[in-house]
C-alpha cells in the first residue's frame, strides 16, 4: 500500500442532527495503520513510526486481517488521554528504551475507521458500512480498540464528552465517503476550549532557572504562504520539554514573521517546530489570550499550521 494522508476535520459547534454519529475526540498521534504480511504504522506526515510502538504492531499481527485501519496513539491515565504520558513516547528512538516503555507505559490504538478490507478500497463507501466492516475485520484487545459511536445528540454527548474530561467530540455524517488529506465538512470536530496547533519563528532568551533555554516562544500560523504573528507563551513547560524544543533551534538572522512583534531581544529561528496550545480567546487583533503549551508535534508539518485555526 501507498502511503495515505489522513482525512481531516473542520471545526464547529455541537449540534443534533439525524445521520450523523458523535465519537469522543481521542488527542494524540494520528495513525494510519497497514496489516498486510508485516504490520506498518504511519504518523499523518507520512512518516514510519512501527518502530516507535511495538506493543501496538504486535497486537494488530494477530487481531486484524489484511486491512488498513485509521485511529489514534494515545496513552491513557485514570482513564483519559494523556499528553505528557505520550510526549514520553512519542520522541523516543533509543532501542532498548523503546521496549522498556512498550512494557511500562504502553500505548492504545483507538481506531475509528478502515481504508481497505481484505485488500479492497473501500473509502468509498459510506461511512456506516465501513463501521460494520471494521468490526467484522479487528478484533478488540488491550492495546487496539474501536471507538465508541453515539446517534444524533450531538449537544448531549459533548456535555457528556467534557464531564467525563474528554478534550471534545468528533461528529461524522454516515454516509460519507473516506477522502484522503482533506479537511471535510463531514467530519466536524467539537472542543471545550481554544487548542491550536502553531510554528515558531523566535523565542525570548530565558533568566534564572530557565536561562539556557527560553523564557517564551513567538509562534504564528501561515496565511496565504506568510507567516503571521499570533501570540508568545511562556507556561506550561516540564523541564525535557525545555530542554527538546531548545535541541530543535535553528538560528536565522531575519524574522520569519511577515508582522514581526515590537519585542526586544528576540531570537528568530527557523520556523521547522510545531507545537499545541491551548488559550482562553481571540484578541480582536488575532492575537491569542493567556496562551498555555500542551505538547509538541512532530506528526504534522509546519504549512499545515493555518490562519484559519484562530478564527473557527
Amino acid at each position: 500500500m501507498d502511503p495515505v494522508k489522513p482525512m481531516l476535520a473542520v471545526s464547529g459547534q455541537p449540534f443534533n442532527r439525524a445521520g450523523w454519529i458523535f465519537e469522543p475526540k481521542i488527542d494524540g498521534t494520528r495513525c494510519i495503520t497497514a496489516v498486510a504480511k508485516d504490520v506498518r504504522l504511519q504518523n499523518r506526515r507520512l512518516v514510519d513510526i512501527t518502530y516507535r510502538y511495538p506493543e501496538v504492531a504486535g497486537a494488530l499481527a494477530h487481531a486484524a486481517r489484511e486491512c488498513v485501519l485509521d485511529g489514534e496513539i494515545t496513552v491513557f491515565v485514570k482513564g483519559r488521554p494523556s499528553f505528557r504520558a505520550l510526549a514520553g513516547r512519542d520522541h523516543q528512538v533509543e532501542r532498548m528504551k523503546i521496549e522498556y516503555l512498550s512494557r511500562a507505559m504502553p500505548v492504545s490504538y483507538v481506531v475509528f475507521d478502515i481504508l481497505y478490507a481484505n485488500g479492497e478500497n473501500v473509502m468509498d463507501w459510506p461511512l456506516r458500512e465501513r463501521k460494520a466492516i471494521l468490526h467484522e475485520v479487528l478484533q478488540e484487545s488491550e492495546i487496539v480498540s474501536i471507538v465508541d459511536s453515539f446517534p444524533e445528540k450531538g449537544e448531549d454527548y459533548f456535555q457528556a464528552a467534557l464531564k467525563m474530561g474528554i478534550e471534545g467530540v468528533v461528529a461524522k455524517r454516515l454516509d460519507s465517503r473516506y477522502l484522503p488529506g482533506i479537511r471535510s465538512p463531514d467530519w466536524i470536530k467539537m472542543k471545550k476550549s481554544l487548542t491550536i496547533d502553531l510554528v515558531v519563528g523566535g523565542y525570548i532568551p530565558g533568566n534564572g532557572d530557565r536561562e539556557q533555554y527560553f523564557g517564551g516562544l513567538l509562534m504564528g500560523a501561515y496565511d496565504h504562504g506568510q507567516l503571521v504573528y499570533v501570540g508568545r507563551v511562556g507556561s506550561g513547560f516540564a523541564l525535557e520539554e525545555l530542554q527538546e524544543i531548545t535541541s530543535h533551534f535553528l538560528p536565522r538572522i531575519q524574522s520569519p514573521f511577515s508582522n514581526p512583534p515590537p519585542t526586544t531581544d528576540v531570537k528568530w529561528v527557523e520556523p521547522n517546530l510545531v507545537v499545541q496550545v491551548t488559550a482562553l480567546e481571540v484578541t480582536h487583533d488575532g492575537h491569542l489570550r493567556a496562551p498555555v503549551f500542551l505538547r509538541t508535534r512532530d506528526d504534522k508539518d509546519p504549512q499545515e499550521c493555518t490562519i484559519d485555526q484562530i478564527w473557527t
